[in-house]
């Protein structure tokens, strides 16, 4: 598992800066920088945002990675050990972005 920062409060599974989802998936197949990257799991929270009591923020995931460029891709699976999503205020997934991503082309 994948120890993971999160830093788009405005995702629905973002509680305390981790994610209540248990695993994520990360696109970007053609991606040269970071930039290119996205959270495909990101939902926009509406409303008030209050996550359900099940809703438990866990610093270690499963990340599903579609970015077969990024040094720790291996198997469509992310290797890294500590990976960041960036997006602050996203509305959308596209705002948000994989801050840990290393092309192989470095």
């Amino acid at each position: 598992m994948t120890r993971l920062d999160c830093t788009v409060t405005s995702c629905l599974y973002n509680k305390e800066r981790c994610c209540c989802k248990d695993n994520i998936e990360v696109e970007g197949s053609h991606a040269r920088h970071s930039r290119d990257t996205s959270c495909a799991s990101f939902r926009e929270r509406h409303g008030s945002g209050v996550t359900s009591s099940v809703d438990i923020p866990t610093k270690n995931t499963n990340v599903a990675c579609q970015v077969m460029e990024c040094t720790f891709n291996e198997g469509c699976r992310c290797q890294a050990k500590h990976i960041g999503i960036a997006g602050g205020a996203a509305c959308d997934c596209r705002e948000t972005e994989c801050a840990t991503f290393r092309c192989k082309c470095e």
